[in-house]
Formats: C-alpha cells, structure tokens, sequence
C-alpha cells in the first residue's frame, strides 16, 4: 500500500473508531469536560478555549518548563483530536462515497501541511523551545481545524410547528 493511501485509510479509521472504543484517562476526561465547559460559555469566540488546558497545565508543572510546553501541549491536543474525530465523523455521515474520499484526501493533505508547518516553526526556535513550540503549534492547528469542522456539521431540521399555519383573509 502505497504512503498516501495508507494515510487516507488511517484518516478513515479514526473518523470510523466509535469513541467508546477508546479508554479515556481521568485527565482526558477531566481536560475534555474542561474544554467543554469553556466552549458553552464563549459562545462565538470558541478559539479562545485554544490552549486552556495546556496553559494553565504548564503553569502547574514542578517540572522543567520546556519539558512541561511538550507534554501539556499533547495533553490539551488529545482532546482537540478527540473532538476533530468526532466532528469528521458528524460531517461525513451526510455524504457520499466521493465526498468522503474528498474529505479524507484534504485531511491527510492538511496534517501533512500541519506537520511540516509547526516543524519549520519549531526549527526556527532556540535550541531547548523547539519541542514545546512546536507542539504547541499543532495543539493550535488541531483546535482549529476541529473547531471548523464542528461548524460545519449539518443542521438538525428545524422543528415543524405544532399546529398548521393559518390564512387570514380580510373581507
């Protein structure tokens, strides 16, 4: 199997992988109802919940804090793939076989792009950042690439009206 199509099949399985199928640690959990909360109460600015976790985790770190930028940075981008998953999945229920191998090809295109874009970011840091910036760059591109694919889910219909609508006419 040729590198792209291998690509396109991985995209599909994880759009295909039902979320119960995966354990989720108590931090995902706790992260993902985190970043849930955030969203409801930022309304139309839900790219200011982008790196809530991984901010306030990095804050928390007793650690080396180039070391915690990596890990916390990963920590909040598991759950936007979480959610980039979820939203592939609502968006391809409503097409076609064509359309969804569309879809699957511009994703694997797009984290291609997302790879080499936050690689030449972190490379072009000091020695030390890179990692941390650089994780926290696809911690960026994930986020927003979920928050779009979330927009652009199908509609559920509107509800039909309770009664019939009524004519008036005047006499």
């Amino acid at each position: 199997m040729s590198p792209s199509k291998a690509a396109l099949f991985m995209v599909l399985a994880l759009a295909a992988t039902p979320l119960a199928a995966q354990t989720p640690s108590p931090t995902l959990a706790a992260d993902r109802a985190q970043l849930v909360a955030c969203l409801r109460q930022s309304g139309t600015v839900a790219t200011s919940c982008i790196g809530l976790v991984a901010v306030a985790c990095v804050r928390a770190a007793s650690t080396d804090r180039r070391v915690a930028e990596h890990a916390c940075a990963r920590r909040e981008e598991a759950v936007w793939r979480e959610r980039l998953g979820q939203a592939t999945q609502a968006v391809t229920r409503t097409m076609d076989a064509g359309q969804r191998s569309k879809l699957a090809s511009l994703q694997v295109a797009w984290e291609g792009y997302v790879a080499q874009k936050c690689a030449f970011y972190g490379a072009s840091q000091r020695e030390g950042l890179q990692l941390g910036r650089q994780a926290g760059c696809e911690l960026r591109e994930v986020a927003t690439r979920a928050l779009e694919l979330e927009r652009a889910q199908p509609q559920a219909n509107p509800s039909r009206p309770q009664q019939q609508p009524r004519i008036f006419r005047g006499e």
